[in-house]
Parts: structure tokens; C-alpha cells; sequence
């Protein structure tokens, strides 16, 4: 497959900014031709949220740059672009009371590889490849719309 840009955007390094980064990459595929767009929506969110949380970005007067690849319409990829930090991002484990903590390895799991390199200057993109193409119910989401059907008959 060949790898096709899609777009790149610059955001401040705030909370506020998820949100519309999640709405612009789903408007971004959804242009290009991909169909289901839910894990890109988690992954950036995920991304976002660690970029504006642990790194410079999430300083005053930070940036974190989002660009946007795909492949056919089957296959993309997010590239998430931080100002930088000391540590480099790594899942880690939580268990069942933990608030916080999940975000990479949940990033793992829905993606067909994801890595990370660093840049000049200290800046460090973190990237995640998916499938764009059915969108496998989670056993909760399941439950939860048979529940509904329950609930409503």
C-alpha cells in the first residue's frame, strides 16, 4: 500500500484542544475515504492527552503538531509531535482502582503497531498505525446496546 499525507495540524499544548483534534482527524479520514473511524479517535485522544500531560507541550506556550497517513482506505496512521520530556512514553500496568494509566496500553491493543522517535531539538513523535475498515464490538459496547434493546422493548 502506499502511504498517502492526509494533513497535519499545530495545536496548543491544552486540554481544551482534545476535543477538536479528535473531530478534525475523524473529519480527515472520513474525507479520504475511511470508514470507520472510532480507534482513530481513541488513539488521538490518548496521544494528545500524554503529549499535554507529560511533556513541554503541556507548558505554558507549548504545541504538539498532529499529522495524518493513509494507506488505501483500509490503513492509518497518527503521528503526534511533542515539544519533549525527560522520560519517553511506555504502557504501563494498573490494576482495577487506578484513575489514570491506561491511555498507551490501550493504544497498544487497538493498534496494528505503534513506536516512537525522537526528533531534533528534544521533540519526540509518537505514531500508531490502525485498521480503518469494521469496527469489532467491544463485549461491553455489546452488552450495552443488548441492555438498551432490553430496557426499551
Amino acid at each position: 500500500m502506499t502511504e498517502r499525507f492526509l494533513g497535519e495540524m499545530v495545536f496548543p499544548g491544552e486540554t481544551w484542544v482534545v476535543p477538536v483534534v479528535r473531530r478534525c482527524v475523524a473529519a480527515i479520514l472520513l474525507g479520504a475515504g475511511h470508514r470507520d473511524v472510532d480507534n482513530a479517535r481513541l488513539i488521538v485522544s490518548e496521544l494528545m492527552s500524554n503529549a499535554i500531560q507529560h511533556t513541554a507541550s503541556g507548558r505554558g506556550g507549548g504545541l504538539v503538531a498532529v499529522d495524518v497517513v493513509g494507506f488505501g482506505t483500509d490503513v492509518a496512521r497518527i503521528e503526534v509531535t511533542d515539544d519533549g520530556a525527560r522520560t519517553i512514553p511506555c504502557p504501563r500496568a494498573s490494576d482495577d482502582l487506578d484513575s489514570r494509566g491506561r491511555g498507551l496500553r490501550l493504544v497498544e491493543q487497538i493498534s496494528t503497531t505503534w513506536g516512537m522517535r525522537r526528533l531534533g531539538a528534544g521533540h519526540l513523535t509518537v505514531w500508531a498505525q490502525f485498521a480503518t475498515v469494521t469496527h469489532t464490538a467491544h463485549p461491553c459496547e455489546a452488552a450495552g446496546h443488548a441492555l438498551t434493546r432490553e430496557i426499551g422493548a
